[in-house]
């Protein structure tokens, strides 16, 4: 032995590294059948040159990380914490082994890192002179259920776990790309002035949805939904969008029509859009001027518009004559919709009827919520969230009012007027009523969920009015200064 290590000392460092390796492999053709295990290595890197990244490797250190007998049973574990991420994450030290199991089967994980070859001295870590991989290790008859089983549940749990633990953005289109920023909206549907059966079954779609892949695809459909958001201003469209988001943890692409030229642009933004997003158009009725399909006269008088006032909107000239709604159409429905999948589409509107029937029906927006005026139900939710109250000798008379006497506050308005008074329950209940007498006028819609019926518009049960409220600028500056006036004169009165 001391003769041998004698040599070896006076041997270069890729011969030695050689002789090992040729000694490896013989012993494991003399005694291959004596071991009864499997060895399955996960590399970092892969490829000839080594330089494409290994996404399995990432995904096994994701998996085990999140093995809870990793920091039950182990004296000795790796701990980190970035600054983004107030969560801690566990590893194992390298040569430490985990055992795991699937299906019955014992598996067995190490973690190595050794030096390249031609790697030479210095810091390895630093100049990348270090070979990482994981070791998976089981018994030969377990062979049928590790690959490819085992394997594939390890991808998806640790895709799931990245997906939770994912920061997620808010992208708006800019010249023919997207611009990120972090995305970090409170709203939640617990926090929406929402009906509780409305919030349940719009929960319940989005179950359905996100849990719906295998169903999609056996009815030959692709995997995404369409939502229209519309009702009067003030009502929680944008919020609805974020609660959305977060209770998905999807991310939001905001989609600004203005700044698209052309069908083909909007293609192409399309397509740089990830899986797991929301597809956002507010306002779609007043954002661009879309041209009519069929009429070619619509079509030239918005062209000419355009021409003789392009100051009024400088991009007009470039939407109305080249992004169009038969590109809107296949934009969301149409056959580069399915090029990209496990998307939603939401788009947003005051008024329901100037919309093309084409761009609403199933199949693009699935889905039609109705968001409207201030109910009693949407009230308590926002005074529990506002002045932390969940009953008030004063409710029977706010809800005596909002029943009898029909108003158009809406929760915006409703939320203000709590706001002002969250120190005080008694005097904002105050202020809500005199709101409430102040500001009634016929209310003509509720919120919920409708599908057309007979000509009809059909909403929790109900038959409703097609037309949407219309109100002038005037009309709703007038209503604001009421508000406003009555938060003052029953402050007056309350002191």
């Amino acid at each position: 032995m001391g003769v041998l290590a004698l040599v070896q000392t006076f041997l270069p460092v890729s011969l030695r590294r050689w002789l090992d390796r040729g000694l490896e492999k013989l012993w494991d053709k003399l005694f291959h059948s004596a071991d009864p295990h499997v060895l399955v290595e996960v590399e970092e890197r892969a490829g000839p040159s080594r330089n494409v990244y290994n996404l399995f490797y990432r995904q096994s250190g994701v998996y085990l990380s999140s093995l809870r007998s990793a920091i039950d049973s182990h004296m000795r574990l790796k701990v980190f914490r970035s600054n983004e991420d107030s969560s801690i994450t566990f590893s194992l030290p390298d040569k430490e082994t985990l055992e795991d199991s699937f299906g019955g089967a014992r598996v067995w994980w190490t973690h190595t890192c050794r030096e390249k070859e031609g790697g030479g001295g210095g810091n390895h870590i630093m100049s990348g002179d270090e070979k990482r991989s994981f070791i998976l290790k089981f018994l030969k008859p377990d062979r049928s259920i590790i690959i490819p089983g085992y394997l594939d549940h390890i991808s998806k749990l640790a895709s799931e776990i990245e997906h939770r633990n994912a920061h997620r953005h808010l992208y708006t289109n800019n010249f023919r790309g997207w611009e990120e920023i972090p995305f970090n909206h409170p709203s939640t549907f617990n926090t929406l002035a929402l009906p509780t059966d409305l919030a349940n079954r719009i929960k319940a779609d989005l179950d359905a949805y996100a849990n719906g892949e295998e169903f999609y695809h056996r009815n030959g459909r692709a995997w995404k939904r369409g939502y229209l958001l519309y009702g009067p201003p003030g009502t929680g469209k944008s919020s609805m969008i974020a609660a959305i988001a977060n209770y998905l943890q999807f991310d939001i692409y905001d989609l600004e029509l203005s700044k698209v030229l052309d069908n083909g642009e909007l293609k192409s933004l399309l397509m740089q859009t990830a899986r797991k997003s929301i597809i956002v158009i507010e306002d779609i009725d007043c954002t661009v001027q879309l041209p009519d399909r069929t009429d070619s006269s619509t079509n030239s008088a918005v062209e000419n518009d355009a021409k003789l006032n392009p100051e009024a909107n400088p991009a007009l000239i470039h939407a109305s004559s080249r992004l169009t709604l038969s590109g809107l159409l296949n934009f969301t429905d149409g056959l580069w919709s399915c090029c990209g999948e496990e998307r939603i589409f939401i788009f947003t509107t005051n008024h329901k009827d100037r919309l093309d029937p084409a761009l609403l029906r199933p199949g693009r927006m699935d889905m039609h919520i109705l968001l409207s005026y201030c109910t009693f139900e949407a009230f308590k939710k926002l005074a529990s969230s506002y002045l932390g109250i969940e009953d008030h000798e004063l409710y029977a008379e706010v809800n005596n009012l909002m029943t009898h006497t029909p108003h158009q506050i809406t929760p915006a308005a409703m939320a203000e007027i709590l706001i002002s008074n969250q120190s005080d329950a008694d005097a904002a209940l105050k202020h809500v009523m005199n709101a409430l007498i102040t500001l009634g006028k016929p209310s003509i819609i509720k919120s919920g969920v409708d599908q057309v019926a007979n000509g009809n518009e059909k909403c929790n049960g109900g038959i409703l009015q097609s037309g949407v409220i219309k109100r002038s600028k005037s009309r709703r500056k007038r209503c604001t200064l009421l508000i406003l006036e009555s938060m003052r004169s029953c402050k007056v009165q309350v002191d």
